[in-house]
């Protein structure tokens, strides 16, 4: 009897690398008994809603069918896959905080849509840079999230470095535009290999836009041309409700 290959123990909620990533056609059947199997020998729990038995459950993998929307950024086009909130945030926070990098396979599908829906506007080739974590993050979470959701999208992202940060920002949450706008201007940097190129930025999620605005400038400093930004999820406003 041939056994099943070591690495799909090893990381929670990493399951069977060796599987194809949702979205792609798998074996149904089999996909279904394997990862039934893991659930058995590596107990975890769902990164969305926490119910035990896969990574990502069922119930929650519908949730994250894409559903394409254009954000103005003002003046930086960009797309978005999702709306930010319910499972997409619980899955993000899963993995970036909680050390579980194998939900983001649940996500690469909607991803993938809209980093390809901005690509094929383009008849051009086009290098993919991603947003950069803070060097804090990068050292606390072991890896960069959004190049992984890249390469688990497909796609292959430009080197780490090539979009920087030369200087630390303050955490953006809860800041008002304009406080996010200051507390990032000037602090990224891009490198010589995007001179002459076309770049899509691409982040897992869009607020204000006041991150990839500045990345869009860092970038055409550096001589390249922005052609967009794709993203995983956009952060909706919500509209207050009378009392």
């Amino acid at each position: 009897m041939t056994s099943l290959p070591a690495p799909w123990l090893s990381a929670p909620g990493l399951l069977t690398p060796w599987l194809p990533a949702p979205g792609i056609p798998t074996p149904g059947p089999l996909a279904a008994w394997l990862l039934d199997a893991a659930a058995v020998l590596a107990p975890v729990s769902c990164g969305g809603c926490g119910v035990d038995g896969r990574s990502v459950c069922v119930r929650c993998r519908d949730e994250l069918v894409p559903s394409l929307r254009e954000v103005d950024l003002g003046g930086l086009r960009a797309t978005a896959a999702l709306d930010y909130g319910g499972v997409v945030s619980s899955l993000l926070s899963a993995a970036k905080e909680h050390d579980r990098p194998g939900v983001l396979r649940a996500l690469a599908p909607p991803f993938r849509a809209a980093v390809d829906s901005m690509l094929a506007r383009e008849s051009e080739p086009v290098l993919v840079v991603a947003v950069p974590s803070s060097a804090q993050a990068r050292r606390a979470r072991g890896y960069r999230p959004v190049e992984t959701l890249v390469r688990l999208a497909g796609r292959r992202p430009a080197p780490s470095g090539v979009l920087r940060q030369i200087r630390e920002v303050d955490d953006q949450a809860g800041l008002s535009v304009a406080a996010r706008r200051r507390n990032l201007s000037g602090a990224l940097r891009a490198g010589p290999m995007v001179q002459g190129r076309c770049v899509l930025l691409v982040d897992d999620v869009v607020t204000t836009g006041s991150t990839l605005r500045e990345a869009a400038r860092a970038v055409s400093e550096a001589q390249g041309a922005v052609v967009g930004a794709a993203c995983l999820a956009h952060t909706v406003k919500r509209k207050a409700t009378p009392r």
